[in-house]
């Protein structure tokens, strides 16, 4: 582990090849069984209320009566996440060719909203956790599995292909810095590779 700023990174980022593989994987990281769903940030819960509307021409019945039922959210401030069915889909799941996909984020490529999906969603595998300050881990499941034979393939590395979310978290500049820390940690990544 190591700082980067206030935020404590696991060296995973710069060590884990990984490489979603939606084809393979169909999805899973919106279906994981376990009865809670995405995690969120106690400021996301609004963004994810008001999604409702936008998503609701992509959900299916079953997700919306699920909804109407218990609401898109559960859990209490600091713990809160979206709500699943049956303890394992997403609400916000919809399924295209076999895949489950995020309606919110269909939604927001579709510029119907300007929330793209949960930061944990966005983040995956890597978790968001606190210990005072943030605190980034990777946790891949098993589920993941094509992702990671991808990532070996492609020589692709979790920081890079998490660039996106990790930026949008904390900024260009900390993304910078992580890539300059961590080519020191992996001399296959070079801060001239992915720098913005």
């Amino acid at each position: 582990m190591f700082l980067i700023d206030t935020v404590l990174v696991d060296e995973a980022l710069a060590t884990k090849q990984f490489s979603c593989d939606l084809h393979k994987c169909k999805g899973a990281c919106c279906t994981i069984p376990g009865g809670d769903g995405a995690p969120l940030l106690d400021e996301e819960v609004e963004f994810i209320r008001a999604a409702v509307k936008v998503a609701t021409p992509y959900l299916s019945k079953r997700s919306l009566e699920e909804i109407a039922r218990k609401g898109p959210v559960s859990g209490s401030s600091g713990d809160y996440s979206t709500t699943c069915i049956q303890g394992r889909d997403c609400v916000f799941v919809f399924y295209e060719s076999g895949v489950a996909k995020c309606s919110i984020e269909k939604a927001y490529f579709a510029g119907e909203y300007d929330f793209r999906k949960p930061i944990s969603c966005h983040l995956f595998p890597i978790r968001l956790g606190s210990f005072g300050g943030d605190y980034l881990s990777y946790q891949p499941f098993p589920t993941c599995d094509p992702a990671i034979i991808k990532g070996q393939r492609e020589k692709t590395y979790a920081v890079e292909m998490l660039r996106e979310p990790l930026i949008r978290l904390y900024g260009e500049q900390w993304y910078n810095s992580l890539i300059s820390h961590i080519s020191t940690l992996n001399p296959n990544i070079k801060p001239t590779e992915v720098a913005l």
